[in-house]
Protein backbone atom coordinates (compact mmCIF):
# COMPACT_ATOMS: atom_id res chain seq x y z
CA UNK A 1 0.00 0.00 0.00
CA UNK A 2 1.31 3.43 -0.95
CA UNK A 3 1.86 6.21 1.55
CA UNK A 4 -0.08 9.18 0.16
CA UNK A 5 0.30 12.85 0.95
CA UNK A 6 -3.04 14.22 -0.32
CA UNK A 7 -3.48 17.91 -1.19
CA UNK A 8 -7.07 19.06 -1.45
CA UNK A 9 -7.00 22.63 -0.12
CA UNK A 10 -7.12 25.68 -2.34
CA UNK A 11 -3.42 26.53 -2.04
CA UNK A 12 -0.30 24.77 -0.83
CA UNK A 13 2.80 26.92 -1.21
CA UNK A 14 6.35 25.76 -0.66
CA UNK A 15 8.76 28.65 -0.44
CA UNK A 16 12.48 28.90 0.23
CA UNK A 17 12.82 25.71 2.21
CA UNK A 18 13.57 22.05 1.76
CA UNK A 19 10.56 19.76 2.14
CA UNK A 20 11.34 16.05 2.52
CA UNK A 21 8.54 13.50 2.41
CA UNK A 22 9.88 10.24 3.75
CA UNK A 23 8.27 6.85 4.17
CA UNK A 24 8.93 5.69 7.71
CA UNK A 25 8.11 2.04 7.13
CA UNK A 26 9.17 -0.77 4.80
CA UNK A 27 11.04 0.31 1.69
CA UNK A 28 8.80 -1.86 -0.48
CA UNK A 29 5.97 0.60 0.13
CA UNK A 30 5.82 3.44 -2.42
CA UNK A 31 5.25 7.04 -1.44
CA UNK A 32 2.85 9.17 -3.45
CA UNK A 33 2.45 12.95 -3.48
CA UNK A 34 -1.14 13.26 -4.70
CA UNK A 35 -2.85 16.50 -5.66
CA UNK A 36 -6.62 16.29 -5.93
CA UNK A 37 -7.72 19.85 -6.70
CA UNK A 38 -5.25 22.09 -4.87
CA UNK A 39 -3.10 24.83 -6.35
CA UNK A 40 0.43 23.70 -5.48
CA UNK A 41 3.18 26.27 -5.91
CA UNK A 42 6.91 25.77 -5.43
CA UNK A 43 8.20 29.31 -5.52
CA UNK A 44 11.57 30.50 -6.75
CA UNK A 45 14.33 29.17 -4.49
CA UNK A 46 12.01 26.56 -3.00
CA UNK A 47 12.81 22.86 -3.05
CA UNK A 48 10.28 20.05 -2.93
CA UNK A 49 11.74 16.56 -2.49
CA UNK A 50 9.41 13.60 -2.88
CA UNK A 51 10.85 10.19 -2.08
CA UNK A 52 8.35 8.58 -4.41
CA UNK A 53 5.94 9.59 -7.18
CA UNK A 54 3.97 12.77 -7.85
CA UNK A 55 0.47 12.72 -9.29
CA UNK A 56 -1.20 15.98 -10.18
CA UNK A 57 -4.60 14.35 -10.63
CA UNK A 58 -6.43 17.68 -10.72
CA UNK A 59 -5.57 21.24 -9.94
CA UNK A 60 -2.40 23.24 -10.55
CA UNK A 61 1.19 22.13 -10.00
CA UNK A 62 3.33 25.26 -10.42
CA UNK A 63 7.05 24.67 -10.09
CA UNK A 64 9.23 27.79 -10.15
CA UNK A 65 11.78 26.20 -7.83
CA UNK A 66 13.20 22.68 -7.71
CA UNK A 67 11.08 19.56 -7.50
CA UNK A 68 12.92 16.29 -6.94
CA UNK A 69 10.78 13.25 -7.73
CA UNK A 70 12.29 9.84 -6.97
CA UNK A 71 9.43 8.07 -8.74
CA UNK A 72 7.27 9.00 -11.72
CA UNK A 73 5.61 12.35 -12.47
CA UNK A 74 2.04 12.10 -13.74
CA UNK A 75 0.15 15.20 -14.76
CA UNK A 76 -3.62 14.93 -15.13
CA UNK A 77 -4.51 18.62 -15.14
CA UNK A 78 -2.21 21.67 -15.34
CA UNK A 79 1.51 21.67 -14.58
CA UNK A 80 3.83 24.59 -15.28
CA UNK A 81 7.30 25.97 -14.86
CA UNK A 82 5.87 28.57 -12.52
CA UNK A 83 6.18 31.27 -15.19
CA UNK A 84 9.89 30.98 -14.48
CA UNK A 85 12.87 28.65 -14.84
CA UNK A 86 11.70 25.86 -12.55
CA UNK A 87 13.38 22.46 -12.46
CA UNK A 88 11.74 19.04 -12.53
CA UNK A 89 14.26 16.34 -11.58
CA UNK A 90 12.48 13.05 -12.27
CA UNK A 91 13.82 9.52 -11.68
CA UNK A 92 10.78 7.68 -13.02
CA UNK A 93 8.58 8.13 -16.09
CA UNK A 94 7.39 11.52 -17.34
CA UNK A 95 3.67 11.11 -18.01
CA UNK A 96 1.61 14.02 -19.30
CA UNK A 97 -2.13 13.45 -19.72
CA UNK A 98 -3.34 17.02 -19.96
CA UNK A 99 -1.57 20.42 -20.13
CA UNK A 100 2.07 21.07 -19.39
CA UNK A 101 3.16 24.68 -19.84
CA UNK A 102 6.94 24.65 -19.74
CA UNK A 103 7.62 28.37 -19.36
CA UNK A 104 11.44 28.56 -19.03
CA UNK A 105 11.69 25.37 -17.01
CA UNK A 106 13.94 22.42 -17.50
CA UNK A 107 13.00 18.79 -17.10
CA UNK A 108 15.85 16.52 -16.07
CA UNK A 109 15.22 12.83 -16.64
CA UNK A 110 17.66 11.22 -14.24
CA UNK A 111 16.70 7.55 -14.07
CA UNK A 112 18.20 4.57 -15.86
CA UNK A 113 15.25 3.64 -18.10
CA UNK A 114 12.44 6.17 -18.42
CA UNK A 115 9.44 6.87 -20.61
CA UNK A 116 8.21 10.13 -22.07
CA UNK A 117 4.60 9.04 -22.20
CA UNK A 118 0.96 9.90 -21.55
CA UNK A 119 -2.05 10.91 -23.60
CA UNK A 120 -0.94 14.49 -24.33
CA UNK A 121 2.10 15.68 -26.24
CA UNK A 122 4.63 17.44 -24.03
CA UNK A 123 6.39 20.57 -25.24
CA UNK A 124 9.50 20.96 -23.10
CA UNK A 125 11.56 24.13 -22.80
CA UNK A 126 14.81 22.43 -21.79
CA UNK A 127 14.93 18.64 -21.78
CA UNK A 128 18.06 17.19 -20.20
CA UNK A 129 18.77 13.46 -20.25
CA UNK A 130 20.98 12.37 -17.37
CA UNK A 131 22.79 9.29 -15.98
CA UNK A 132 25.44 7.84 -18.33
CA UNK A 133 24.24 5.13 -20.75
CA UNK A 134 20.64 5.55 -19.61
CA UNK A 135 17.77 4.90 -22.00
CA UNK A 136 14.83 7.31 -22.45
CA UNK A 137 11.92 6.13 -24.63
CA UNK A 138 9.05 8.00 -26.25
CA UNK A 139 5.58 6.53 -26.56
CA UNK A 140 4.23 9.62 -28.32
CA UNK A 141 5.54 12.69 -30.14
CA UNK A 142 7.33 15.37 -28.13
CA UNK A 143 8.71 18.88 -28.69
CA UNK A 144 11.60 20.89 -27.27
CA UNK A 145 11.46 24.63 -27.81
CA UNK A 146 14.89 25.57 -26.42
CA UNK A 147 17.52 22.92 -25.60
CA UNK A 148 17.73 19.15 -26.00
CA UNK A 149 20.72 17.89 -23.99
CA UNK A 150 21.36 14.23 -24.76
CA UNK A 151 24.53 14.13 -22.65
CA UNK A 152 25.53 10.42 -22.44
CA UNK A 153 22.06 8.94 -22.98
CA UNK A 154 20.10 7.26 -25.75
CA UNK A 155 16.83 8.93 -26.71
CA UNK A 156 14.75 6.24 -28.40
CA UNK A 157 11.95 8.04 -30.21
CA UNK A 158 10.77 4.60 -31.44
CA UNK A 159 7.97 5.19 -34.00
CA UNK A 160 7.49 8.78 -32.83
CA UNK A 161 9.07 12.18 -33.42
CA UNK A 162 11.19 14.45 -31.32
CA UNK A 163 11.02 17.96 -32.75
CA UNK A 164 13.43 20.71 -31.68
CA UNK A 165 11.80 23.98 -32.68
CA UNK A 166 14.65 26.26 -31.56
CA UNK A 167 16.47 27.11 -34.83
CA UNK A 168 19.81 27.77 -33.10
CA UNK A 169 22.33 25.20 -34.30
CA UNK A 170 23.49 24.49 -30.70
CA UNK A 171 19.97 23.66 -29.52
CA UNK A 172 20.90 19.96 -29.59
CA UNK A 173 23.98 19.03 -27.57
CA UNK A 174 25.62 15.75 -26.60
CA UNK A 175 28.65 14.08 -25.10
CA UNK A 176 28.26 10.46 -26.24
CA UNK A 177 24.46 10.45 -26.43
CA UNK A 178 22.42 9.82 -29.57
CA UNK A 179 18.89 9.56 -30.96
CA UNK A 180 17.56 6.24 -32.25
CA UNK A 181 14.32 5.79 -34.19
CA UNK A 182 12.29 3.10 -35.92
CA UNK A 183 9.66 3.12 -38.67
CA UNK A 184 8.18 6.63 -39.00
CA UNK A 185 10.15 7.88 -35.99
CA UNK A 186 12.32 10.94 -36.70
CA UNK A 187 14.43 13.66 -35.16
CA UNK A 188 13.22 16.98 -36.57
CA UNK A 189 15.15 20.23 -36.33
CA UNK A 190 14.10 23.77 -37.25
CA UNK A 191 16.76 25.94 -38.90
CA UNK A 192 17.16 29.61 -39.79
CA UNK A 193 20.90 30.05 -40.46
CA UNK A 194 23.72 28.74 -42.62
CA UNK A 195 25.37 26.98 -39.67
CA UNK A 196 25.93 23.23 -39.44
CA UNK A 197 23.01 21.39 -37.81
CA UNK A 198 23.89 18.06 -36.26
CA UNK A 199 21.50 15.11 -36.35
CA UNK A 200 23.15 12.86 -33.71
CA UNK A 201 21.60 9.59 -34.82
CA UNK A 202 22.66 6.09 -33.90
CA UNK A 203 21.63 2.63 -32.75
CA UNK A 204 22.34 0.34 -29.81
CA UNK A 205 22.98 -3.13 -31.22
CA UNK A 206 22.90 -5.34 -28.14
CA UNK A 207 25.27 -3.09 -26.24
CA UNK A 208 27.37 -2.06 -29.23
CA UNK A 209 26.57 1.56 -30.05
CA UNK A 210 26.71 2.53 -33.72
CA UNK A 211 26.78 6.33 -33.80
CA UNK A 212 26.41 7.51 -37.40
CA UNK A 213 25.13 11.09 -37.49
CA UNK A 214 24.19 13.31 -40.38
CA UNK A 215 24.73 17.04 -40.70
CA UNK A 216 22.84 19.69 -42.64
CA UNK A 217 24.26 23.10 -43.61
CA UNK A 218 21.61 25.27 -45.30
CA UNK A 219 22.80 27.56 -48.07
CA UNK A 220 20.46 30.37 -47.03
CA UNK A 221 19.24 31.62 -43.66
CA UNK A 222 15.52 31.07 -44.19
CA UNK A 223 13.05 29.31 -41.93
CA UNK A 224 12.76 25.62 -42.73
CA UNK A 225 13.14 22.26 -41.07
CA UNK A 226 14.81 18.91 -41.66
CA UNK A 227 14.11 15.47 -40.28
CA UNK A 228 16.13 12.29 -40.16
CA UNK A 229 16.44 8.71 -38.99
CA UNK A 230 19.41 6.38 -39.08
CA UNK A 231 18.12 2.95 -40.02
CA UNK A 232 20.21 0.05 -38.72
CA UNK A 233 20.71 -2.98 -40.94
CA UNK A 234 20.24 -3.87 -44.59
CA UNK A 235 18.08 -1.35 -46.46
CA UNK A 236 16.49 -4.27 -48.34
CA UNK A 237 14.62 -5.10 -45.14
CA UNK A 238 12.70 -1.83 -45.48
CA UNK A 239 11.98 -2.19 -49.19
CA UNK A 240 15.08 -0.51 -50.66
CA UNK A 241 16.82 -3.44 -52.32
CA UNK A 242 20.60 -2.97 -52.16
CA UNK A 243 20.93 -5.05 -55.33
CA UNK A 244 18.71 -2.68 -57.32
CA UNK A 245 21.13 0.01 -58.34
CA UNK A 246 22.18 2.16 -61.28
CA UNK A 247 24.86 0.88 -63.61
CA UNK A 248 27.50 3.19 -62.14
CA UNK A 249 26.85 1.95 -58.57
CA UNK A 250 29.11 -0.94 -57.64
CA UNK A 251 28.37 -1.77 -53.99
CA UNK A 252 25.88 -0.49 -51.41
CA UNK A 253 26.32 -0.31 -47.63
CA UNK A 254 24.30 -3.06 -45.94
CA UNK A 255 25.05 -1.99 -42.36
CA UNK A 256 22.96 1.18 -42.11
CA UNK A 257 21.34 3.92 -44.14
CA UNK A 258 19.65 7.29 -43.48
CA UNK A 259 16.17 8.65 -44.14
CA UNK A 260 16.48 12.41 -44.65
CA UNK A 261 13.90 15.01 -45.62
CA UNK A 262 13.68 18.78 -46.05
CA UNK A 263 10.46 20.57 -45.05
CA UNK A 264 9.29 24.11 -45.74
CA UNK A 265 11.86 25.11 -48.36
CA UNK A 266 13.38 24.05 -51.66
CA UNK A 267 16.71 25.81 -51.21
CA UNK A 268 19.80 23.56 -51.35
CA UNK A 269 21.93 22.55 -48.37
CA UNK A 270 25.18 20.71 -47.84
CA UNK A 271 24.47 17.17 -46.63
CA UNK A 272 27.08 15.16 -44.73
CA UNK A 273 26.84 11.52 -43.66
CA UNK A 274 29.37 10.26 -41.12
CA UNK A 275 30.89 6.80 -40.96
CA UNK A 276 33.85 4.87 -39.58
CA UNK A 277 36.25 3.91 -42.38
CA UNK A 278 37.67 1.08 -40.26
CA UNK A 279 34.44 -0.48 -38.98
CA UNK A 280 32.18 0.41 -41.92
CA UNK A 281 34.63 0.09 -44.83
CA UNK A 282 35.45 2.96 -47.19
CA UNK A 283 32.85 4.51 -49.46
CA UNK A 284 33.25 6.73 -52.51
CA UNK A 285 29.87 8.47 -52.62
CA UNK A 286 26.26 8.80 -51.41
CA UNK A 287 23.28 7.38 -53.29
CA UNK A 288 19.58 8.13 -53.05
CA UNK A 289 16.73 5.71 -53.74
CA UNK A 290 14.93 7.40 -56.62
CA UNK A 291 13.39 7.29 -60.07
CA UNK A 292 13.19 3.69 -61.39
CA UNK A 293 13.34 3.23 -58.33
CA UNK A 294 16.93 2.25 -57.65
CA UNK A 295 19.99 3.47 -55.77
CA UNK A 296 21.44 6.32 -57.82
CA UNK A 297 24.72 8.15 -57.20
CA UNK A 298 24.36 11.77 -56.07
CA UNK A 299 27.84 12.37 -57.61
CA UNK A 300 30.47 14.89 -56.65
CA UNK A 301 30.64 14.05 -52.94
CA UNK A 302 33.75 15.03 -51.00
CA UNK A 303 35.49 12.99 -48.30
CA UNK A 304 36.64 14.67 -45.08
CA UNK A 305 38.88 12.41 -43.02
CA UNK A 306 38.25 12.17 -39.29
CA UNK A 307 39.03 10.02 -36.27
CA UNK A 308 37.09 7.90 -35.65
CA UNK A 309 34.37 9.26 -37.95
CA UNK A 310 34.94 10.57 -41.45
CA UNK A 311 32.21 12.10 -43.58
CA UNK A 312 30.98 12.24 -47.14
CA UNK A 313 29.45 15.59 -48.14
CA UNK A 314 27.14 16.36 -51.03
CA UNK A 315 27.29 20.10 -51.65
CA UNK A 316 24.05 21.86 -52.58
CA UNK A 317 21.97 18.77 -51.94
CA UNK A 318 18.29 19.21 -52.75
CA UNK A 319 15.44 17.17 -51.35
CA UNK A 320 13.31 15.58 -54.05
CA UNK A 321 10.88 13.76 -51.80
CA UNK A 322 12.93 10.54 -51.71
CA UNK A 323 14.16 10.05 -48.13
CA UNK A 324 16.49 7.01 -48.31
CA UNK A 325 20.22 7.86 -48.58
CA UNK A 326 23.07 5.37 -48.37
CA UNK A 327 26.85 5.11 -48.70
CA UNK A 328 28.05 3.48 -51.91
CA UNK A 329 31.05 2.68 -54.06
CA UNK A 330 30.85 3.64 -57.72
CA UNK A 331 32.39 2.39 -60.94
CA UNK A 332 33.25 4.14 -64.16
CA UNK A 333 31.08 3.66 -67.23
CA UNK A 334 32.88 4.64 -70.42
CA UNK A 335 29.74 5.51 -72.38
CA UNK A 336 26.59 6.69 -70.67
CA UNK A 337 24.60 6.22 -73.87
CA UNK A 338 24.86 5.51 -77.58
CA UNK A 339 22.67 5.40 -80.69
CA UNK A 340 22.51 2.46 -83.14
CA UNK A 341 23.63 3.01 -86.72
CA UNK A 342 21.02 0.80 -88.34
CA UNK A 343 17.45 -0.41 -87.74
CA UNK A 344 14.72 -2.34 -89.55
CA UNK A 345 11.08 -1.37 -88.91
CA UNK A 346 10.01 -4.86 -90.04
CA UNK A 347 12.33 -6.69 -87.64
CA UNK A 348 10.78 -9.12 -85.19
CA UNK A 349 13.62 -8.55 -82.73
CA UNK A 350 12.46 -6.23 -79.90
CA UNK A 351 14.40 -2.98 -79.96
CA UNK A 352 15.74 -3.53 -83.49
CA UNK A 353 12.57 -2.26 -85.15
CA UNK A 354 12.86 1.32 -83.88
CA UNK A 355 15.60 3.91 -83.70
CA UNK A 356 16.12 5.17 -80.13
CA UNK A 357 18.77 6.08 -77.60
CA UNK A 358 20.49 3.20 -75.80
CA UNK A 359 20.54 4.42 -72.20
CA UNK A 360 23.12 2.63 -70.00
CA UNK A 361 21.67 2.39 -66.49
CA UNK A 362 19.12 5.18 -67.03
CA UNK A 363 21.89 7.71 -66.39
CA UNK A 364 20.72 10.14 -69.08
CA UNK A 365 17.49 11.56 -70.49
CA UNK A 366 16.80 12.25 -74.16
CA UNK A 367 15.77 15.91 -74.35
CA UNK A 368 14.95 15.98 -78.08
CA UNK A 369 15.86 14.29 -81.36
CA UNK A 370 15.39 15.06 -85.07
CA UNK A 371 15.98 12.83 -88.10
CA UNK A 372 16.50 14.15 -91.65
CA UNK A 373 16.36 12.37 -95.01
CA UNK A 374 18.92 12.84 -97.80
CA UNK A 375 17.08 15.95 -99.00
CA UNK A 376 17.18 17.60 -95.57
CA UNK A 377 13.53 17.04 -94.76
CA UNK A 378 12.76 16.44 -91.01
CA UNK A 379 11.07 13.04 -91.19
CA UNK A 380 11.00 12.78 -87.39
CA UNK A 381 10.93 15.35 -84.56
CA UNK A 382 10.49 14.02 -80.99
CA UNK A 383 8.86 17.24 -79.81
CA UNK A 384 6.54 17.45 -82.82
CA UNK A 385 5.67 13.76 -82.90
CA UNK A 386 5.41 13.31 -79.10
CA UNK A 387 7.65 10.25 -78.78
CA UNK A 388 11.33 9.56 -78.25
CA UNK A 389 11.85 6.91 -80.95
CA UNK A 390 11.45 6.71 -84.74
CA UNK A 391 9.59 3.77 -86.27
CA UNK A 392 10.55 4.69 -89.85
CA UNK A 393 7.21 6.35 -90.63
CA UNK A 394 6.61 9.86 -91.94
CA UNK A 395 3.15 11.24 -92.83
CA UNK A 396 1.75 7.74 -92.49
CA UNK A 397 4.23 6.11 -94.87
CA UNK A 398 7.22 3.89 -94.27
CA UNK A 399 10.24 5.77 -95.54
CA UNK A 400 12.54 4.35 -98.18
CA UNK A 401 15.64 2.37 -97.35
CA UNK A 402 18.78 4.45 -97.24
CA UNK A 403 20.89 6.78 -95.19
CA UNK A 404 19.51 9.37 -92.77
CA UNK A 405 21.02 11.87 -90.34
CA UNK A 406 20.01 12.36 -86.70
CA UNK A 407 20.77 15.12 -84.20
CA UNK A 408 19.93 14.88 -80.50
CA UNK A 409 20.35 16.62 -77.15
CA UNK A 410 20.94 14.38 -74.13
CA UNK A 411 20.83 15.40 -70.44
CA UNK A 412 23.20 13.77 -67.94
CA UNK A 413 20.89 13.08 -64.99
CA UNK A 414 23.53 13.42 -62.29
CA UNK A 415 24.69 16.90 -63.33
CA UNK A 416 21.90 18.31 -65.48
CA UNK A 417 24.42 19.00 -68.27
CA UNK A 418 22.99 18.94 -71.82
CA UNK A 419 25.20 17.27 -74.42
CA UNK A 420 24.76 17.26 -78.20
CA UNK A 421 24.99 14.07 -80.23
CA UNK A 422 24.35 13.10 -83.83
CA UNK A 423 25.43 11.01 -86.80
CA UNK A 424 24.37 8.79 -89.65
CA UNK A 425 21.91 5.92 -89.53
CA UNK A 426 20.68 3.39 -92.09
CA UNK A 427 17.05 2.35 -92.47
CA UNK A 428 16.60 -1.20 -93.80
CA UNK A 429 13.49 -3.23 -94.59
Amino acid sequence: MAHILPLTHSMKKFGSLFITLVVAYATTNAQLFYNNGAAVAITGGGILYVDGAVENASGLFSNAGQTWIKGYFRNGDLATGGNAAGEYIVYGDWENNDIFTADQSQVRLTGNTQLITGYSITTFHDLRLETPNALKKQTLDAYVNHLLALNDCELATQDYRMTVTNPVNASVIRSTGFVSSTGPGRLTRYTNSTNNYLFPMGWNDNGNVLYRPAEIKPSVADAQSFEGRMAFGDASNEGYDVNTKAADVSTVNTKFFHLLKQVGSTTPSDLSIYYDQVRDSTWSSIARWQNVPEWQDLTGTVLTQGNPLSRRTKALWMDNGQEPHILINTREIENLWNFPNVFNPNSTEPGNNIFQIVNHGELVTLENMRIYNRWGEPVFDSERDGKDYWDGMYIGKLQPMGNYVFVANVKVNSTGEIKADGGNLSLLW
